[in-house]
């Protein structure tokens, strides 16, 4: 394992001080192998003058230190030594959670690895330290001021035990100990560097090693060790994490780009940098704030009162209940509700205001939503407004020809020019699947652009890229009867289940509308009787209309997961099958009426808000398509020869 840095454009980045730049360049130069991470705030405690970081030593261990401006001081010596003692601590126990990087004997664990805590003193020199000669014996079992300096007088690399780092290491590891492999290094990063990782809902079956080994018999087994599968993130990712821009700006990205998980690495960032400030991270749908939180509780977060994740919905909620002391009418804030927010602002009612918001899924935002928002940020000093999203994901109708959200946030006046960005990466999606969804993009945005719909001068609407991992499968079935699409996705469930050897869980079925009573079509209620009639577990993740059934956390569903494709936004599943898509024979423009999509023709004569109708209906064909990674079934009782069936078909 060669040396890594993180991050690697280091001496871009205003908020890596001197002495951080410092030490990742000294490692660059002489450390051979490992990981070095700088900038990092693994239990909360690092400040604006002391800065936290840790080293990975495959064969030697883990070091966390914490860099201390200035010179020693002798009267301090006890202060460094209990605060070493209290952070060692702290980090221990968070990595005492991990099944991979504890050994076991009987009821009682411990460390793989050796790990100690140290503090840097970078101003400080070899011989020139002004302490007793006691004080430096002392010091030196906790602190070093030698780590800037890792080169031995014969020009060989210097070990970290050679440093005297590890001498008299307060935490007892298992002896056997013979290094520290990639899989340990993620587990150890998703405790203690939890911006660098993607952690996944999906458990990993470890087994504990059991050994005998002498260890302190108050670290108990506690049962509640567990690990979650783990990535890295890539140098790209790691780079936009770290660009710690100020002012309001725009990520637009394809499916699979990542945008969620740097959205939520740059909140964890902000948080850790703004302790006494407030960070807001919003997101459009119930699924994808769960899925945010679930991370956020993972990362050590959860008891960040300063991090604020959650929907707009409950955002408008929160002023109402916190701000005003009162209650919404319902669940969901109505434009009047929301209206009201804004006034109280602006008459200075309302005090609550955040230096960083960060809005995902921005495509689906209404202009008033945006503004109460930006309404919402402390002006007073350097501030962040990121917006991030999709346009060719915009599940809700939009207005038409390019008018963004973004740009009619009445008021503010903002200038987007040279401010919008593109990520094109898929991480996502394997080649077959993203080949055809491009391939479906494409051709809606071609339709679009011809028909006066968008504006494809403004914006990089194909900005798409492939990955490169084969697919495991995709099938499109077309002409299938409206009567028979219940019985056709339980097959398909079972062929995933059994062909390919994927279990339930990692199963979605996504679909436009639990019903359509104008058009006595029952797509849920006929699913979830498929379901239970053949045995197949299953969690909805959308409350069910016909026999109001409890929606399931998406952290916490067992079986197939039940959705509709709006609640999907932001979620990505190993196999996904898309059906109940008869209604999209149709827009409607209300309850109680429909107007038929025949043709393109036809489309071109419609009025601009069902054009908006249309458009919003494919796109959300597309949106659901990209949530498969590997697995994808398009199971399709659309009319044959309608554009929307043409969608799937070319």
């Amino acid at each position: 394992m060669a040396i890594r840095l993180w991050p690697q454009d280091y001496e871009r980045k205003e908020h890596i001080t001197r002495a951080e730049k410092s030490l990742l360049r000294n490692a660059s130069r002489n450390f051979k192998s490992g990981h070095i991470v700088v900038s990092i705030d693994p239990i909360g405690m690092s400040t604006s003058t002391v800065k936290m970081g840790m080293y990975i030593s495959p064969s030697e261990g883990l070091i966390t230190f914490s860099i201390y401006p200035g010179k020693i001081e002798g009267k301090n010596i006890g202060i460094y030594q209990a605060y070493v003692h209290m952070v060692e601590d702290k980090i221990y126990d968070r990595l005492l959670d991990s099944k991979i990087l504890i050994v076991r004997d009987g009821d009682y664990k411990c460390l793989k690895f050796p790990y100690k805590h140290i503090i840097i003193f970078p101003e400080e020199r070899v011989g020139k330290v002004d302490v007793s000669k006691g004080q430096l014996s002392q010091l030196k079992n906790y602190a070093t001021f030698d780590f800037f300096r890792p080169i031995t007088s014969e020009g060989k690399e210097k070990t970290v035990s050679q440093l005297g780092i590890f001498k008299r290491i307060r935490k007892t590891y298992d002896a056997s100990f013979s290094g520290i492999s990639d899989v340990e290094c993620r587990a150890i990063f998703e405790r203690l560097a939890p911006e660098y990782t993607v952690i996944m809902t999906e458990t990993e079956d470890v087994q504990v090693p059991e050994k005998k080994i002498h260890i302190n018999r108050d670290l108990k087994i506690t049962g509640k060790e567990m690990e979650y599968k783990t990535f890295f993130l890539d140098e790209y990712q790691v780079a936009q994490v770290n660009d710690i821009g100020t002012g309001h700006r725009v990520i637009l990205a394809n499916p699979g780009a990542g945008k969620s998980v740097l959205l939520l690495s740059k909140a964890f960032k902000y948080a850790s940098m703004y302790k006494d400030s407030r960070v807001l991270l919003t997101c459009y749908n119930n699924n994808l704030a769960d899925s945010y939180n679930f991370k956020c509780a993972c990362a050590n977060f959860g008891e960040n009162k300063k991090l604020y994740i959650m929907t707009f919905h409950k955002l408008v909620k929160k002023i109402y209940e916190e701000c005003l002391k009162q209650r919404m009418n319902s669940a969901f804030a109505t434009d009047e509700e929301i209206q009201k927010c804004i006034d109280l602002i602006h008459a200075g009612k309302i005090q609550l205001r955040f230096k960083a918001i960060f809005i995902d899924e921005v495509q689906n935002f209404d202009p008033l939503y945006l503004e109460l928002c930006y309404l919402l940020l402390d002006q007073e000093d350097d501030w962040t407004f990121l917006m991030v999203g999709d346009l060719n994901q915009a599940v809700r109708a939009q207005s038409r020809k390019g008018d963004v959200p973004w740009k009619r946030i009445r008021g503010a006046k903002l200038d987007f020019t040279g401010r919008v960005r593109y990520i094109e990466k898929n991480y996502r999606n394997s080649k077959e699947i993203g080949e055809y969804i491009y391939g479906m993009l494409t051709l809606m945005n071609k339709r679009f652009s011809m028909l006066n719909m968008i504006n494809s001068m403004e914006y990089e609407y194909n900005s798409f890229t492939m990955g490169n991992k084969p697919a495991i499968a995709l099938q499109i079935k077309t002409g299938i009867k409206r009567g028979e699409i219940k019985k056709q996705v339980s097959a398909a469930i079972k062929e995933i289940v059994e062909k390919y050897k994927v279990s339930y869980s990692d199963i979605a079925v996504l679909f436009p509308f639990r019903q359509k009573k104008y058009l006595s079509y029952y797509f849920l209620y006929w699913l979830t009787q498929a379901l239970e009639e053949d045995g197949i577990p299953y969690s909805m993740i959308i409350p069910s209309v016909e026999r109001q059934q409890s929606r399931s956390r998406y952290s916490n569903t067992k079986g197939v997961v039940v959705s509709t494709i709006e609640s999907s936004l932001g979620l990505d599943f190993k196999a996904v099958i898309l059906a109940g898509l008869f209604p999209y024979n149709y827009i409607f423009p209300d309850e109680r009426s429909s107007v038929e999509i025949k043709t393109w023709a036809g489309i071109k004569k419609m009025s601009e808000a069902e054009q908006n109708l249309v458009q919003s209906q494919m796109r959300s064909i597309y949106t659901a398509c990209s949530r498969a990674r590997d697995i994808l079934y398009v199971l399709s009782d659309l009319k044959p020869g309608s554009p929307m069936e043409e969608i799937l078909k070319k």
